[in-house]
């Protein structure tokens, strides 16, 4: 594979994104951002990634492994994944989960990364069946991280919960380029003067999917 210049490709994200965010008025503005980010990143990945490098990622749904740590977000991500739960649920099962993110949050509200871990407690958004429920509109930063062994995720999540690190073996390039779209994300949103500061999953949705709810009251 040719080589792939990672920081001329951020700073053409940083420039297009700080033009398109300039243009923003709305949330809805902000989830077809978000999208059209994730689409272009996703076709870049296509490029790269050969048969050989999918046969060997071992992530699948139903695994779930790595579905306990905590995951940052920028605020177009968190205002994309509330509206598509939004549209995605009934009523009840909207409440359903409200009072589970509310739970997950007050849980993980002041614990470290290996705390985090220690408590096995799994994404809010992950089912029963280990899927993922807002796997369409996931953050940047779940879609970077993979995996070449299931047994090797979970060994290195048990190792590091008592302070230890496992290697895990991954597609760098995935990663790199998922990582270089969230700091090209949050540089653009710096420029724009909007706050460029990552925040946790749930809290981050969760304040958001309340927001409409008083807004919609």
């Amino acid at each position: 594979m040719k080589s792939f210049d990672f920081i001329r490709y951020h700073d053409q994200l940083r420039d297009s994104l700080t033009s398109t965010l300039s243009e923003v008025k709305s949330r809805g503005d902000l989830c077809v951002v978000m999208t059209g980010l994730t689409d272009l990143l996703e076709v870049e990945l296509a490029k790269h990634l050969t048969v050989e490098d999918h046969e060997l990622l071992a992530c699948a749904a139903g695994c779930g492994s790595c579905c306990m740590v905590n995951v940052s977000v920028l605020d177009p991500e968190a205002v994309n994944i509330a509206r598509y739960l939004k549209g995605q649920l009934s009523d009840i099962e909207r409440e359903t989960l409200l009072l589970s993110m509310k739970k997950m949050v007050n849980a993980i509200s002041d614990v470290d990364e290996e705390e985090r871990i220690a408590m096995r407690r799994s994404c809010t958004f992950l089912s029963d069946k280990g899927e993922c429920t807002i796997y369409p509109v996931r953050p940047l930063l779940c879609r970077s991280i993979t995996s070449t062994s299931a047994t090797a995720c979970r060994d290195a999540l048990a190792m590091q919960a008592l302070g230890e690190q496992l290697p895990v073996v991954m597609n760098l390039f995935q990663k790199n380029l998922f990582d270089v779209g969230y700091q090209g994300l949050a540089k653009a949103m710096e420029n724009n003067d909007m706050d460029s500061h990552g925040a946790e999953l749930t809290a981050a949705v969760l304040q958001h999917m309340n927001d409409g709810l008083a807004k919609k009251n």
